[in-house]
């Protein structure tokens, strides 16, 4: 057990030893910048921060922690230089993908850089525009019914339009000797597919909403819905947080493409044949409904 919890721990210090040892090892340091001594390895302030990061305001006792962690850290690294670990293939392997991965994080934040600060007019559009998930937000509860997709049909549907209760539903399905699971959930309006929220929003207690997913179709009979306003000074941030998300996921996949375009790919082997936006890193209508179903379940 203890093996199995250390080795990632090892390959990763070994990693930072990798890249730690790219920089100039004749730099002198003065004695402030000296945080502890390990054998004859100095930590540094600069490695404390690194290591904090973006941690706002960071107590005593946390930078205490973590300048533990940077020595355990660094005792590591000098037992994996005595055990000659770095020559072990499987080692090298993960320092290389360790290399690679902080090469191209560091690559995406120069090439993508980060998006332009929203206006206010464009939190005050996406408020206005999305009444169903702010100023006539709702909380909802449903009866979930999923069932095969084969047993979905025309009569099925006329049936199911009839129908307004759970009972209603399950003696349907019973009278077609159609098999189905039931369950019950309830979900804010954040919850649900943002492309099919003005639908939800727009169900009146007994309505229906039919959606397929894979070879099942989801039925959703809406209970109950009490509303649930969000004012918009408390929207704004939250607003704010995804238009900046969706921003920066739209210029990666143009950008993305242009680096694409202007050079030689090649591929020796395909697992499968992919839609030409498929490394996309924007998720299509079609993955958010997908997505939001899957939560209903």
């Amino acid at each position: 057990m203890f093996k199995t919890k250390m080795k990632p721990l090892v390959l990763m210090v070994a990693a930072v030893a990798l890249l730690a040892g790219c920089g100039n090892k004749e730099e002198k340091k003065s004695p402030s910048q000296v945080l502890a001594t390990v054998n004859k390895t100095e930590i540094t302030v600069h490695q404390l921060n690194t290591l904090l990061g973006r941690v706002q305001a960071a107590t005593p006792a946390m930078k205490q922690q973590m300048l533990d962690q940077l020595i355990d850290q660094e005792l590591l690294v000098q037992k994996a230089a005595e055990l000659k670990l770095d020559r072990e293939p499987n080692v090298l392997q993960s320092i290389e993908s360790a290399k690679r991965q902080i090469l191209a994080q560091a690559a995406a934040e120069r090439v993508l850089g980060k998006p332009e600060a929203l206006k206010p007019a464009d939190i005050d559009k996406f408020y206005n525009e999305n009444p169903a998930l702010f100023s006539e937000r709702k909380n909802y509860e449903f009866a979930v019914f999923s069932i095969d997709k084969k047993s979905y049909n025309e009569g099925l549907t006329k049936q199911l339009d009839s129908a307004g209760s759970v009972q209603q539903i399950k003696g349907i399905f019973t009278a077609e000797q159609i098999k189905f699971s039931e369950n019950e959930v309830k979900r804010t309006a954040e919850q649900l597919p943002l492309a099919l929220l003005p639908k939800f929003s727009a169900m009146k207690s007994g309505d229906i909403i039919t959606m397929p997913e894979g070879d099942k179709v989801v039925l959703l009979l809406l209970k109950d819905s009490v509303l649930a306003p969000v004012a918009k000074e408390n929207a704004s941030p939250l607003i704010q947080r995804y238009l900046q998300n969706d921003k920066v996921q739209v210029e990666a996949k143009l950008k993305m493409k242009s680096l694409r375009d202007a050079a030689k790919v090649t591929y020796t082997q395909k697992f499968v044949e992919q839609a030409p936006d498929a490394s996309s890193p924007v998720a299509t209508t079609d993955d958010g409904i997908k997505a939001g179903l899957k939560g209903l379940k």
